[in-house]
């Protein structure tokens, strides 16, 4: 590149960086909130593990931006001049992005992708895919160097600019009004091999000088230590969230009432948890967090999408770990664990509303439809030869989810305060339309009221709202719950709706662990079912439901926590769907291309029940 090239690169960087940030009300600005639908965990070539995978991903931030507003996207394996014949594109682009590549190993990658660079641990950069893959892993559980030893010139250089870079995109693509990026990165923290990784989101671009990573940060209170230290009391106007993901990896840790340390919880700590982690991620590519269960169970609607392993290695190596367990793995588990603490240190440190997200390593935010999956892990289970029929991902996973904001309008400013404030639910990758209001006083007939809106924010809380006993008066909790079928494209129309459910979780007096689910709307008697040889849906369903629903049990000695459930009919889940297409039959399992055996598996569902969860809403009795 020609210096003065370079240069001109330079200054659009910096431009880029130090743009302020508009916060000029856009046209359609809308007091009673829309729903944005979106994706703030997605990776790129600049993550080690999306980077050094077989067939490794070539595309950047700057391409994963234009992807989430309806350009098309190359897919791992590329041939010797870079090019591709897969490729992906979104039917219905997103409203915001983040790009959140691992804060450990960015100058190691970057590095890497110089061939003449033979500086300290350079013998890594030639080294085998898994070898340098492991290598990393080591190095977010263990206190060992990889590439680039600490204080490293060359690497410390190299992971600025990879930072620079990661700001520049967001700030270029950043479109208030129509399509609004954050700045953000993954810190990717382990305690043994549980997961305890949490997606950082940065308000604006007052963001902190470097990404804080589990190398400098070992455990998640040091991660919001250093955030209070280099970012709120360092930079004017830096503000954070971070949110938790896969908790259903973390082998019961992520929400354990135990600090790292292995002692109690403290009211500190508690404090600063409930103000960085608003949000959690309940479903993603690597599964569903929300409940353990499945048939029999009280609840089989927890079986939705859960993995048979309880750690990232266990997929790989069956023995290094225990099967998944009813633990705060689990959400709700986790939402009765916040109550408890809140008895003991009167606050909740697991105060914390729902999102999905697709954990994508191939820049494809937002790439969730079923139909046309294409693997959220590059060429990793893509055979070389791109003519054959195959499954893109193991079986289990899923093509992930997405997070939804209600906001006044579409800019940085006004979706970060919606996820602060938990105004946001999670989709399985459908585009729901969901409400959930909880309040001491709906009118019954509020769903026929032509000011519905205007009432259900002017007397109650939206999803992610408290009440309280001392506004009660006696009464009993109501909650105004609707929700709107996906309307899809003219080529895919959205699935119809089958019901709506309230799931409420308490501690009881021995505090044992309650839950009770209610059906509220709608009817799961509908008799909807999919044609498994054609996957066309057949049955009944709704397109629109509304209900004022309010609870039969409700004890006001007790906290108590709700939160909705929608639910569409069946139809195929993404294997069914490619197993079809190539006319799969499992009478002769053993005869089919490796690519499709598991067409055959039957430890994996065929068909999926597409969803949205609510962030909920909590009663406090105190």
């Amino acid at each position: 590149m020609s210096g003065m090239r370079c240069a001109a690169l330079g200054m659009l960087v910096a431009t880029a960086l130090t743009a302020p940030y508009s916060s000029a009300q856009c046209e359609d600005h809308e007091p009673g909130r829309r729903a944005y639908f979106g994706d703030l965990h997605v990776h790129t070539r600049f993550s080690q593990d999306a980077n050094w995978r077989m067939g490794n991903t070539q595309v950047g931030p700057q391409e994963s931006y234009q992807f989430a507003r309806g350009a098309p996207l190359l897919l791992p394996p590329y041939d010797a001049q870079g090019k591709s014949e897969r490729r992906v594109q979104l039917a219905r682009p997103l409203d915001f992005m983040a790009v959140t590549d691992h804060a450990e190993a960015l100058g190691e990658v970057r590095l890497c992708a110089d061939p003449a660079y033979d500086g300290p641990g350079a013998w890594l950069c030639g080294a085998g895919v898994w070898t340098r893959l492991l290598t990393g892993f080591a190095a977010r559980a263990l206190p060992i160097s990889t590439l680039c030893p600490p204080g490293d010139a060359a690497c410390d250089a190299a992971a600025g600019a990879v930072w620079r870079d990661t700001r520049a995109a967001a700030q270029t693509h950043n479109t208030p009004c129509e399509f609004s990026t954050f700045v953000g990165y993954e810190w990717s923290g382990m305690a043994g091999m549980a997961n305890l990784h949490r997606n950082v989101i940065f308000r604006s671009n007052q963001v902190v000088s470097r990404p804080i990573s589990a190398r400098e940060a070992r455990t998640p209170e040091a991660l919001w230590d250093a955030l209070d230290d280099s970012c709120r009391d360092a930079v004017a106007n830096c503000e954070a969230v971070t949110i938790p993901h896969n908790p259903n990896l973390s082998e019961g840790l992520m929400f354990a009432p135990i600090l790292s340390s292995g002692e109690a919880m403290t009211a500190r700590v508690a404090q600063q948890r409930q103000r960085y982690e608003r949000l959690v991620e309940i479903v993603q590519h690597k599964g569903a967090s929300e409940c353990f269960g499945g048939l029999g169970s009280e609840d089989e609607l927890c079986a939705f999408e859960q993995l048979p392993y309880s750690n990232f290695l266990q997929k790989y190596l069956p023995l290094l770990g225990e099967p998944p367990a009813d633990d705060s793995r689990y959400l709700r588990e986790a939402l009765r664990e916040g109550l408890r603490q809140q008895a003991r240190l009167d606050i909740n440190p697991f105060m914390t509303g729902f999102i999905g997200g697709t954990d994508s390593h191939t820049g494809s935010g937002g790439a969730v439809d079923e139909s046309g999956y294409t693997g959220n892990h590059g060429a990793q289970h893509v055979s070389v030869d791109r003519g054959a029929a195959q499954l893109p991902d193991r079986v289990e996973q899923n093509p992930g989810g997405l997070a939804v904001l209600y906001a006044e309008e579409n800019t940085r400013d006004s979706l970060f305060q919606a996820l602060q404030r938990r105004e946001a639910y999670a989709t399985s990758g459908t585009r729901i339309q969901l409400r959930f209001f909880g309040s001491w006083g709906y009118p019954a007939d509020l769903c026929q009221q032509p000011d519905q809106l205007g009432q259900a924010y002017a007397g109650g809380v939206p999803m992610g709202g408290e009440l309280h006993s001392a506004d009660s008066k006696g009464r009993v909790p109501v909650f105004l719950l609707s929700t709107q079928a996906d309307p899809g494209t003219a080529a895919a129309p959205g699935g119809l709706l089958q019901r709506i459910q309230v799931i409420k979780v308490w501690v009881d007096a021995q505090g044992n662990g309650r839950e009770k689910v209610y059906d509220v709307a709608g009817s799961d008697g509908n008799d909807a079912s999919v044609d498994l040889a054609t996957c066309k849906p057949q049955g009944e369903g709704y397109q629109r439901l509304c209900t004022v629903w309010q609870d039969p049990d409700f004890n006001g000695s007790r906290d108590a926590v709700y939160y909705s459930r929608v639910l569409e009919n069946p139809s195929c889940r993404w294997q069914q769907r490619i197993c079809v297409a190539n006319q799969v039959s499992c009478e002769a399992p053993d005869s089919l291309p490796e690519g499709l055996q598991a067409c055959c598996d039957d430890s994996v569902p065929r068909t999926v029940q597409e969803r949205a969860w609510s962030s909920p809403v909590w009663y406090s009795a105190g």
